[in-house]
């Protein structure tokens, strides 16, 4: 399941998984156990009280979501994957974990813990009293109430248009920026989002429209001198608009300009020194 969490722009899919109701699932178990057990299907027998594929899944994204969301400490039941063909993905996953946390300081590790020993598994059956029932009743409503797992929720997420489709690894940042203090809110956006700059070289052909599949990009009709617009929290960074540019005017960076990345706005032509050396000599000739 690597290819599904290293796709930008998500063209592999785990058939009939929601990650958003798997989340919704161990959000209610919460209320009986305190720390959940999200298993393996390859791993037997092994209790716990959700499964699911391979943990390759688990992008970055996916990770944050997990630690956003989850209330409680949530354990990725890993003790089967010595014995697994796919045993090199418990180092993936620790990876990807501290990677996190060196860009965001958030504190990952303390609400999605990895468990490799058994003996280290605290695994608890479900059982709801009559208190356990309500608290989770509650808990499922005041979830469903915050709009965190519906899909048509986020009213002020710009959508795209035409064909185009926002990936969901991206879908899950943008829901988490709505619910993290202002530190974690600027070093998403510093690390996990994108900025597009073009240079002098742009001759406004706006052939990087029709190639970004996630509608990022579109014209400034406002004028008659059309220019291009860029929305951060559509774009996945792919890169297609700057390899399909003919002028190589497409510059790609890290970060956003500003703290609301839900809106479009007009790109700004930077002067680079091979284009000003070119004006140069035009105007000496």
């Amino acid at each position: 399941m690597l290819c599904t969490s290293a796709c930008p722009a998500d063209s592999f899919e785990i058939s009939g998984f929601d990650f958003y109701s798997l989340i919704g699932r161990l959000r209610k178990i919460e209320a009986s156990v305190f720390s959940p057990v999200l298993g393996c299907t390859s791993g037997g027998n092994t209790a716990c009280h959700a499964k699911n594929a391979c943990f390759g899944f688990l992008s970055e994204e996916h990770l944050i979501a997990l630690y956003i969301f989850m209330q409680n400490p949530l354990q990725i039941d890993m003790t089967g994957c010595s014995e697994c063909g796919n045993s090199f993905i418990v180092g993936e996953v620790e990876k990807r974990i501290s990677g996190i946390e060196e860009k965001t300081a958030m504190k990952i590790s303390d609400k999605v813990m990895l468990v490799k020993n058994s003996a280290d598994l605290d695994f608890r059956e479900v059982s709801y009293d009559r208190r356990g029932f309500f608290n989770a009743l509650k808990k499922k409503t005041l979830t469903q109430a915050a709009g965190l797992f519906d899909n048509d929720s986020h009213d002020d997420v710009v959508q795209s248009y035409s064909f185009k489709k926002v990936p969901f690894k991206r879908d899950l940042l943008n829901r988490a920026l709505k619910v993290l203090s202002d530190g974690e809110h600027n070093a998403l956006l510093r690390n996990y989002y994108y900025t597009v700059n073009l240079t002098g070289d742009c001759d406004n052909c706006f052939s990087c429209i029709g190639m970004c599949p996630t509608g990022a990009l579109k014209i400034d009709r406002k004028d008659s001198d059309q220019k291009l617009m860029f929305n951060s929290s559509l774009c996945s960074g792919c890169g297609l608009c700057k390899g399909f540019c003919m002028n190589n005017a497409i510059l790609i960076g890290k970060g956003v300009s500003g703290l609301y990345p839900f809106e479009f706005v007009t790109i700004q032509s930077q002067v680079t020194l091979s284009n000003l050396t070119t004006k140069l000599h035009a105007g000496a000739k």
